[in-house]
């Protein structure tokens, strides 16, 4: 009846107390042949949405749940939502935030609902939600964006990143058809990505942000969890463009040079300003603190014939960036002529011809394994672990870094792959339908 995106379910206790294929010991793992979060969705009965992404993904999520069966509601908590929102009546909730518990409570009781699917954990009402859920034996769907991308949205139980808890849970197991050879490790599910996705992300960002300010009225306790301006936006954006022509050609220049060059250099890609890696499952307050670690540790325990290169993340590129605070800093440490700041730059390329990479937790992490690269994840990161990242402190990482093993990591990346992620375009049209089918 759906269209064909996902194998079969076979799901089966399993577990001998040895280490299972994913890396991770278990007594206990939960054999199965799909996402385990899709798999439960797919067969419920009453679901509840909150907030998702900007644009019309909840309500094509919708389409999806009512054709395998499932009665859908949905909260909405301020006029973007309410925009967003078009393929049913939605809930609103305008009351301030400490009675958002009791209503959360009586809407799910009186529902009857079984599954909540939220995205973004970190938002005041979804963590509190999450919790509630819990207690009252409610599943809880949590989506994020890709680990892997493009083409790809994270679903998960219960919690993503560092809250995750799949692959303690669960072992990857595909079905193979009789006669045929075993599929090859790399993974099963392809990506499903879309021409002109900034254009369409822009769209939906804008008319999300433009409601969300005309209806602000109705909604006077809502605080939102980023700007809410839609003129800001439209600044920082425009200001994001004009950045990204004027430095592509120097930093195309440059990335060139590092790779012509004999020197080695490692690779720094930074964080989004304020994301929730960093405020939720980091030990640092903000950028800056990550900045200046790795760099104290760089100029004093790295080769000296070394570079450290930083990447500022793409979404950071409207802002005022780091570029000075990285100059002054390794100029005060005099390390300034080893040391390089990129806005532009082919970041799988960067990281394949790196002696390592050192992030906080980035899908960068996903793609240094992929490419046999040297990692050290210094957040809470779901490849933070014996076999895939360094485990040894940041200082001793310059001199010792190793890749990781290439069947370890093969092995992982098809577990994450088939067991937290989904194929997806979040921000295509409304009309483009999700094409996942789970068989039962």
């Amino acid at each position: 009846m759906l269209n064909a995106a996902f194998v079969g379910v076979r799901e089966v206790t399993g577990g001998t107390g040895a280490p299972a294929s994913n890396g991770i010991a278990s007594n206990a793992l939960l054999r199965t042949a799909c996402n385990p979060a899709l798999q439960s969705l797919a067969a419920a009965r009453q679901v509840l949405l909150l907030q998702g992404p900007l644009g019309p993904f909840f309500d094509r999520l919708t389409v999806w749940l009512q054709r395998c069966g499932a009665s859908v509601h949905r909260v909405v908590f301020q006029g973007g939502d309410e925009l967003d929102c078009q393929a049913l009546k939605p809930i609103q909730f305008n009351q301030p935030m400490p009675q958002w518990a009791a209503f959360f409570r009586q809407t799910v009781l009186r529902m009857g609902i079984d599954h909540v699917v939220l995205f973004g954990q970190a938002r005041a009402h979804h963590a509190a939600a999450i919790q509630l859920a819990r207690s009252l034996g409610v599943k809880v769907v949590v989506m994020e964006e890709g680990y892997f991308r493009p083409g790809y949205a994270t679903m998960e139980l219960d919690g993503v990143n560092g809250y995750s808890t799949t692959l303690q849970r669960y072992e990857w197991s595909p079905v193979v058809p009789a006669g045929h050879p075993a599929p090859v490790v790399a993974g099963d599910i392809q990506p499903h990505d879309t021409a002109n996705h900034f254009r369409k992300t822009a769209w939906h960002a804008s008319q999300h942000y433009l409601a969300l300010r005309k209806h602000a009225h109705r909604y006077p306790h809502y605080s939102h969890h980023k700007e809410a301006n839609p003129y800001w936006y439209a600044h920082y954006w425009v200001w994001s463009w004009v950045k990204k022509y004027w430095y592509q050609p120097g930093d195309k220049r440059l990335q060139a040079q590092l790779l012509a060059s004999s020197a080695p250099y490692y690779f720094v890609p930074l964080q989004h300003d304020g994301d929730a890696q960093i405020t939720h499952h980091s030990t640092y307050n903000e950028n800056t603190d990550f900045i200046f670690q790795v760099l104290r540790s760089f100029a004093a325990h790295a080769p000296v014939d070394s570079q450290l290169v930083f990447k500022q993340h793409p979404h950071s590129r409207g802002g005022p960036g780091h570029r000075q605070f990285i100059s002054s800093l390794a100029q005060e440490l005099g390390v300034a002529s080893r040391v390089l700041h990129i806005v532009e730059g082919d970041t799988p390329v960067l990281v394949q011809h790196s002696q390592g990479a050192v992030l906080i937790n980035s899908t960068v992490g996903i793609q240094a394994l992929q490419r046999g690269a040297p990692l050290i994840a210094l957040g809470e990161a779901l490849y933070r672990q014996p076999g895939l990242t360094h485990a040894e402190p940041l200082d001793h990482f310059w001199q010792h870094a190793r890749p990781a093993d290439v069947d370890v990591a093969r092995r992982f990346l098809a577990q994450i792959k088939n067991l937290t992620q989904v194929p997806v375009s979040l921000y295509d049209w409304r009309h483009v339908p999700l094409s996942w089918r789970v068989c039962r």
